[in-house]
């Protein structure tokens, strides 16, 4: 069995942002500061690590990794919201930008 398609039903690489965008879509990554980004890739760093940390100290067991994991965890949900919080200082500031109206 063949896997190719005829030409008229290949489909086209289009890349991630060249399709149609829904009214009013605005992604928070490409349209987010660079303090945004770098919150949101620390917060989803310390989930790794809390994870591993976790996992490391129950096959192990040693309760004080385990304990430490939970800290790190923690400490990514806190850097979580508090990108969340940045984006949605960055939104608000966005829509007072904006004419009346609209």
């Amino acid at each position: 069995m063949s896997s190719h398609r005829p030409s008229s039903q290949r489909r086209r690489d289009r890349g991630p942002s060249t399709g149609p965008q829904r009214a009013g879509f605005v992604s928070p990554w490409e349209n987010g500061s660079s303090l945004y980004r770098a919150l949101v890739l620390t917060g989803s760093a310390l989930f790794l690590v809390g994870i591993v940390l976790a996992v490391v100290g129950a096959t192990t067991s040693q309760l004080t990794v385990s304990w430490f994991a939970l800290g790190v965890l923690g400490l990514g949900v806190v850097v979580h919201l508090s990108a969340q919080m940045v984006r949605f200082r960055q939104a608000a500031r966005r829509q007072g930008q904006r004419p009346p109206g609209r």
